[in-house]
């Protein structure tokens, strides 16, 4: 708490002036955090709509790029949503849940259509491929905020994690392309 209260300027007594406990405060941060990813998605799905002509495969490359660079430009909220053993989502209430869930809606939309039109494979389950996909960015997202991938590891050594990201965006895609 006195982490955060340093980051928003004030003392960590300050912040239980305005919220009950941790768990309200970190409820709080988790929200705007999933505001910020989604805002970020959505740019990303409307830019990949604009100039792809609605392609789903451009709209999940896009879509992946953005919770890559999220992960990348706000690990703390990232790791605070994604990694934290303070989140229990079994006590999460049904608002708050489905909040959290909207990247992977987002994502699970693009699947419906990309199989619907034709773009990705027929047989796609599109709840197991927007969880692949959600599984897969993830893993890498954690690796890189790990950083168990970097340009000077010792043993998995990646000169540049753009086009690290970049290959694996494309090849995860081309996984579901019909």
């Amino acid at each position: 708490m006195r982490a955060i209260a340093g980051r928003l300027g004030i003392s960590a007594t300050a912040l239980y002036q305005h919220f009950e406990s941790k768990a309200s405060i970190l409820r709080e941060i988790r929200l705007h955090a999933i505001r910020l990813l989604m805002d970020q998605m959505r740019e990303a799905n409307d830019t990949a709509q604009r100039s792809a002509a609605g392609d789903c495969s451009a709209r999940l490359r896009e879509l992946s790029r953005a919770y890559l660079g999220f992960s990348r430009t706000h690990p703390w909220l990232y790791k605070l949503l994604f990694q934290s053993e303070d989140l229990d989502w079994a006590a999460l209430p049904d608002e708050e849940r489905r909040n959290a869930m909207q990247p992977y809606e987002t994502a699970r939309g693009v699947f419906a259509d990309g199989v619907a039109t034709g773009v990705f494979r027929r047989d796609l389950d599109v709840d197991h491929a927007a969880l692949l996909t959600w599984a897969s960015l993830h893993g890498l997202a954690s690796l890189v905020l790990q950083r168990r991938i970097t340009e000077d590891h010792p043993a998995y050594p990646v000169p540049d994690l753009d086009a690290f990201g970049e290959l694996f965006v494309e090849t995860m895609v081309r996984a579901f392309l019909a």
